[in-house]
């Protein structure tokens, strides 16, 4: 019981913490250019914050990508 409930916390900790705090921003650019603005909403308004973190991740590995591609490695 114990160790479910640690792995749960490190989860939590991860998701939350590590992925919406690093690639929320990313992700929130991406999301505004692709839907011209019109998700994610205003600031205050709910939202998916995990959402737009994971299309934060998308776009900063796709972007890592093309360079490494671009640069023949």
């Amino acid at each position: 019981m114990a160790i479910d409930a640690l792995v749960d916390v490190v989860l939590r900790f991860v998701g939350e913490v590590v992925l919406v705090g690093i690639f929320y921003w990313p992700g929130w650019i991406i999301l505004r250019l692709l839907t011209a603005g019109r998700y994610p909403p205003a600031k205050g308004e709910p939202h998916s914050e995990e959402l737009v973190a994971a299309f934060g991740v998308c776009g900063v590995v796709a972007g890592v990508l093309a360079v490494f591609a671009g640069a023949g490695i």
